[in-house]
Protein backbone atom coordinates (compact mmCIF):
# COMPACT_ATOMS: atom_id res chain seq x y z
CA UNK A 1 0.00 0.00 0.00
CA UNK A 2 1.90 3.00 -1.18
CA UNK A 3 1.58 6.21 0.17
CA UNK A 4 0.50 8.76 -2.62
CA UNK A 5 3.06 11.57 -2.76
CA UNK A 6 0.25 14.41 -2.43
CA UNK A 7 -1.23 12.23 0.84
CA UNK A 8 2.59 12.76 2.52
CA UNK A 9 2.72 16.18 1.45
CA UNK A 10 -1.01 16.93 2.68
CA UNK A 11 -0.51 15.22 6.11
CA UNK A 12 3.60 17.37 6.55
CA UNK A 13 1.30 20.65 5.76
CA UNK A 14 -2.08 19.50 8.02
CA UNK A 15 1.20 19.06 11.21
CA UNK A 16 3.24 21.32 9.99
CA UNK A 17 5.85 19.29 9.26
CA UNK A 18 8.91 19.76 6.93
CA UNK A 19 8.63 21.10 3.50
CA UNK A 20 9.84 18.71 1.07
CA UNK A 21 10.75 19.23 -2.97
CA UNK A 22 9.23 16.12 -5.05
CA UNK A 23 12.77 15.08 -5.53
CA UNK A 24 13.20 14.53 -1.47
CA UNK A 25 9.93 12.62 -1.16
CA UNK A 26 11.54 10.27 -4.15
CA UNK A 27 14.99 9.85 -1.81
CA UNK A 28 12.96 8.70 1.37
CA UNK A 29 10.21 7.12 -1.26
CA UNK A 30 11.79 3.49 -0.54
CA UNK A 31 11.89 3.58 3.44
CA UNK A 32 8.51 4.85 3.60
CA UNK A 33 7.42 1.79 1.23
CA UNK A 34 9.17 -0.54 3.67
CA UNK A 35 7.37 1.01 6.93
CA UNK A 36 4.17 0.27 4.92
CA UNK A 37 5.01 -3.10 4.27
CA UNK A 38 5.35 -3.62 8.04
CA UNK A 39 2.50 -2.63 9.00
CA UNK A 40 0.45 -4.51 6.45
CA UNK A 41 2.17 -7.37 8.10
CA UNK A 42 1.35 -6.26 11.43
CA UNK A 43 -2.06 -5.83 10.17
CA UNK A 44 -2.15 -9.66 9.36
CA UNK A 45 -1.28 -10.74 12.76
CA UNK A 46 -4.43 -13.05 13.95
CA UNK A 47 -4.59 -11.85 17.27
CA UNK A 48 -8.29 -13.55 18.26
CA UNK A 49 -6.03 -15.37 20.99
CA UNK A 50 -4.61 -12.80 22.90
CA UNK A 51 -6.21 -10.90 25.90
CA UNK A 52 -6.80 -7.24 25.21
CA UNK A 53 -4.80 -5.46 27.80
CA UNK A 54 -7.50 -2.91 28.00
CA UNK A 55 -9.23 -5.31 29.83
CA UNK A 56 -7.41 -6.05 32.58
CA UNK A 57 -7.49 -4.36 36.06
CA UNK A 58 -5.49 -4.08 38.62
CA UNK A 59 -6.31 -5.39 41.82
CA UNK A 60 -6.78 -2.31 44.59
CA UNK A 61 -6.05 -2.78 47.92
CA UNK A 62 -5.65 -5.73 50.25
CA UNK A 63 -3.01 -5.99 53.10
CA UNK A 64 -0.61 -3.13 53.51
Amino acid sequence: MAIQTETLKAILRDYHGFVLSDEEFERIRPELDSYMREVEKLQELDLSQVLSSRLLRAQEGGPA
